[in-house]
């Protein structure tokens, strides 16, 4: 890998290649792999609530894994938050569908939910805007998830409402 670059896992609206793009232009994307998610923190911007990493032994998300450029990295921390404590980064250990391990950057919520038992439902405060589900959605498929995983994306059940228009504009969804 170029030094001048670093590996960037995403897996919430940066998994929509045009979402990445608004504000971090030299990302490539590289490949998927996995590691653990859940919602909690309510965003102005989509009117829901935001993915985040919650570590659960044996349970596993998809998400895409981008190589950018080190100049965008300011504008990804700004864009996830990180100024205002919304998130914060963190280097992990993604596995590819391959096997192969790799160390990329990414972000997790400041304040994190329990863990939901087996097969409890997201409770109506914490679920996602059907804009976010919708971009999320869209970005797996882009990507080339596995088809079970999608599937599982599709049954999360949402809040009913809308990103702000700022944010539909940027997206054209």
């Amino acid at each position: 890998m170029a030094s001048d670059t670093f590996l960037y896992f995403a897996y919430g609206s940066n998994l929509l290649k045009k979402r990445i793009h608004i504000n971090n232009p030299t990302a490539v994307f590289i490949g998927i792999g996995k590691l653990n998610l859940d919602f909690i923190k309510y965003s102005d911007n989509w009117r829901g609530s935001s993915a985040t990493i919650i570590p659960i032994q044996n349970h596993y998300i998809w998400g895409a894994v981008w190589r950018l450029h080190n100049n965008d990295m300011k504008s990804l921390d700004r864009q996830e938050g990180v100024e205002s404590n919304w998130y914060f980064p963190k280097s992990v250990d993604i596995v590819t569908p391959e096997g192969e391990k790799l160390k990329c950057r990414t972000y997790q919520q400041t304040i994190n939910p329990p863990p939901r038992a087996p097969g409890e439902e997201l409770p109506i405060e914490r679920r996602p805007s059907s804009t976010y589900m919708d971009c999320i959605i869209k970005g797996a498929i882009e990507c080339n998830l596995p088809e079970d995983y999608i599937m599982k994306l599709k049954k999360i059940p949402h809040n009913g409402q809308k990103a702000s228009q700022k944010m539909i504009e940027k997206l054209n969804l």
